[in-house]
């Protein structure tokens, strides 16, 4: 079913526009060693502030994979885009020599570094999981960083229905939005509802409206004619990162 309401559409753009944040994140990186003139002279925020660089182009290339994978396209999207962001940042010599590793999680309920939970229960998950390794050495410097990116989109759906009189039912939809664990704005919701075998959108005929709370939390209100107790539901939403969850739950 959820594969019915996934939307194909291509998140490659995504991809790229995520390898081009991270490029000029490390070509930053690279300009601020230029102004110190030598690396080993430098002090040590400084060599922090590079590390975290390395470390946000990193979440950058993980986002954009996820944006891509859960917009229909393959798991492998993930590896590709690491492996295009360990080239670039394995060219980057003016420091020395650059070597850097990553490892996809692979442990349940991960598969290649990913998991997509999209099932009835009310919530829905969208995340990737990678270990990485940086080692640096020249003739001024011996670094080396290891650290982890969890990119993770959830989402909590509940439904409720009031019967307003007989065949009409007011059905109210509630969707708490989450990035990385913590409350998030969405980029777009589509609320379907299930009438017999199909699954529709509510609209003006419903009299649809959406409250949007400012936190995280939208709440979704419409009408429909039926004489069922319940009513199947599910929510498609859009982070801010272009990253697609959905969850399903039955209104009661």
């Amino acid at each position: 079913m959820t594969n019915s309401l996934k939307k194909a559409r291509s998140g490659q753009m995504v991809v790229v526009s995520a390898l081009v944040i991270a490029l000029i994140m490390t070509s930053t990186a690279m300009y601020i060693y230029d102004l110190n003139g030598n690396f080993a002279k430098s002090n040590t925020s400084t060599l922090n502030y590079f590390f975290n660089l390395i470390k946000t182009g990193s979440k950058h290339a993980v986002v954009g994979a996820l944006a891509n994978i859960t917009n229909a396209g393959p798991n492998e999207t993930l590896s590709a885009n690491l492996n295009r962001w360990k080239s670039t940042v394995e060219k980057q010599y003016l420091l020395g020599t650059f070597v850097q590793n990553f490892d996809l999680r692979s442990t349940t309920p991960y598969y290649s570094g990913v998991y997509v939970d999209w099932g009835n229960s009310g919530t829905g998950i969208s995340e990737a999981y990678v270990e990485f390794s940086l080692n640096v050495s020249g003739k001024e410097i011996e670094a080396y960083l290891s650290y982890n990116i969890n990119v993770s989109t959830r989402l909590n759906v509940e439904g409720f229905i009031m019967e307003i009189s007989s065949g009409i039912k007011k059905v109210t939809v509630k969707c708490t939005l989450f990035n990385d664990g913590q409350p998030a704005l969405a980029k777009s919701i589509v609320t379907y509802y299930r009438e017999s075998t199909e699954w529709l959108i509510p609209d003006d005929a419903n009299n649809y409206s959406m409250a949007d709370y400012g936190n995280g939390t939208y709440c979704a209100i419409f009408y429909v004619e039926t004489y069922a107790s319940s009513i199947g539901i599910s929510s498609q939403v859009f982070d801010k990162r272009d990253i697609l969850v959905v969850a399903n739950t039955t209104c009661t």
